[in-house]
């Protein structure tokens, strides 16, 4: 399934729901979370390649492993957020939505927090002051 395929399948889902939701809320949303699901269970299948290439570029410029395990937590983080805000906000849960995306907020902070320590180190030392 390449980009298009997505695109089809989004477009003609999102018109089946627009003809269902008069009648049928329910499964109008049901729909939506299923062609959500879809979507994301391919884009979990192409996670080797993504994971094979970071490995590629983690060898050739040399850099820490951590940071790049940082990198795919806050990605993860916001992916997942996304996806629940947006099924949140098609439910009719807007409040519920801004919950979501401020707890997504605050963890992608919290999880990066050991790299704004590193950064934070590597300036001071910079400086020559003890850090």
């Amino acid at each position: 399934m390449n980009v298009f395929s997505i695109c089809v399948l989004a477009v003609v889902t999102v018109i089946i729901i627009a003809t269902l939701r008069p009648k049928n809320g329910e499964i109008a949303l049901m729909l939506a979370i299923s062609c959500s699901v879809i979507i994301l269970l391919w884009i979990f299948s192409q996670v080797s390649s993504i994971i094979s290439t970071i490995n590629s570029i983690v060898s050739a410029a040399d850099i820490s492993v951590n940071y790049i395990v940082i990198l795919l937590k806050v990605i993860g983080i916001c992916l997942i957020t996304e996806f629940s805000v947006n099924t949140c906000k098609d439910a009719g849960s807007q409040s519920l939505a801004g919950n979501v995306s401020l707890a997504g907020k605050i963890m992608v902070t919290i999880t990066a927090l050991p790299l704004y320590s590193d950064i934070l180190s590597t300036v001071l030392s910079l400086m020559g002051i003890q850090g």
